[in-house]
């Protein structure tokens, strides 16, 4: 988050205009979606009756706010929940929700809560051609989350055969080298990278964050799959994890 305020503090004019690959949200928006999710977090996450309503909320009410006022509001939560979460002590496998209604540890919701803003924060910078922070340690806890996702991506959602090992590996800011093995049942587990895989894909780590985000489609990455090119296609079209 201080990441995303410093660089709200460079933008021009034109930039909090700068439309992003958030569908019919520019710059701006984004600052303000980012300022709901921290109020909800601070509010103690209630339940929300309507995910779209949750997410575009806060950007149709503060349409006709100035983007100072925007980063000044987004400042002033942020700090109010860094002081939230140093004075009140927090379970970390005490019950919690996504704001779809997922259930999920607490642990889990504020892991999610860092994923969710960097990669917000890579919308912006892509908005405004100002790439960076792509090694950072929010980026790290991105790809570890990621990861965990891959085997039922793989074996569930892209229907990977019992014995079927894909692997998986970005070059870049973040390295990831893994292999899902789906077993007998049908599930799927991480394993070390296995050079016998049945299929691997190879990308940019950028790409790999963009596409789980849905940011973009298949044709706008350079992804090299060797291998059975069937199921690394059906890997791929299901690698976003975006509501």
């Amino acid at each position: 988050m201080e990441s995303v305020l410093a660089l709200g503090h460079t933008l021009s004019d034109p930039d909090w205009s700068s439309p992003t690959e958030c569908p019919k949200w520019t710059v701006k928006d984004v600052y303000a979606h980012l300022i709901g999710g921290e109020q909800w977090m601070a509010e103690g996450h209630p339940r929300p009756e309507d995910y779209e309503a949750w997410s575009a909320g806060p950007v149709q009410a503060r349409r006709d706010t100035p983007p100072a006022a925007i980063l000044d509001e987004l400042r002033k939560v942020y700090e109010y929940r860094l002081v939230q979460l140093e004075r009140e002590p927090i379970d970390p496998a005490a019950p919690a929700h996504l704001p779809t209604g997922e259930p999920i540890t607490m642990a889990a919701a504020l892991r999610t809560r860092v994923f969710d803003v960097w990669t917000h924060e890579q919308d912006i910078r892509r908005a405004v051609e100002r790439p960076g922070n792509l090694a950072s340690p929010a980026a790290a806890l991105t790809g570890e989350i990621l990861v965990g996702l891959l085997p039922r991506i793989v074996a569930k959602d892209a229907k990977a055969a019992p014995g079927a090992t894909v692997r998986l590996t970005t070059t870049g800011e973040i390295d990831i080298d893994v292999a899902v093995i789906v077993d007998r049942s049908g599930k799927g587990r991480i394993v070390g990278p296995s050079r016998s895989a049945q299929t691997h894909l190879t990308m940019r780590w950028e790409s790999y964050a963009r596409l789980s985000a849905g940011r973009g489609s298949r044709a706008d990455h350079d992804v090299r799959v060797t291998g059975d090119r069937a199921l690394g296609e059906r890997v791929l079209s299901h690698l976003s994890i975006a509501p």
